[in-house]
């Protein structure tokens, strides 16, 4: 598969939210569209645009990220940096939690 061909694939995946996130989406998960290869920015708006009570509080004003005060893991593995484009599959879940929460 070409790289062009890569760009065009779309994959759909799980967000799962925890904590305030959910409380406002008052909902545990969003299913999102997304290119295969895709940065954190594609996710935040993706979940924006299906939650809008998450844009300001989760999700930065502009859509292209999570507020500074968030964290992203990969399939409960990985965290996910911004900036960072992450190759995703179909069925990946992604999960989203105040990077303040206290144990």
């Amino acid at each position: 598969m070409t790289a062009s061909q890569k760009s065009l694939t779309h994959v759909k995946v799980t967000v799962e939210l925890f904590g305030n996130a959910r409380l406002l989406a008052g909902r545990r998960y969003v299913s999102v569209r997304l290119a295969g290869n895709c940065g954190l920015g594609d996710v935040a708006g993706a979940v924006g645009r299906d939650c809008p009570a998450l844009v300001g509080t989760v999700v930065r004003e502009d859509q292209r990220g999570f507020l500074d005060s968030y964290t992203v893991n990969l399939n409960g593995v990985k965290f996910v940096g911004e900036g960072l484009h992450q190759s995703l599959k179909d069925g990946d879940s992604l999960l989203v939690f105040s990077s303040q929460a206290g144990g």
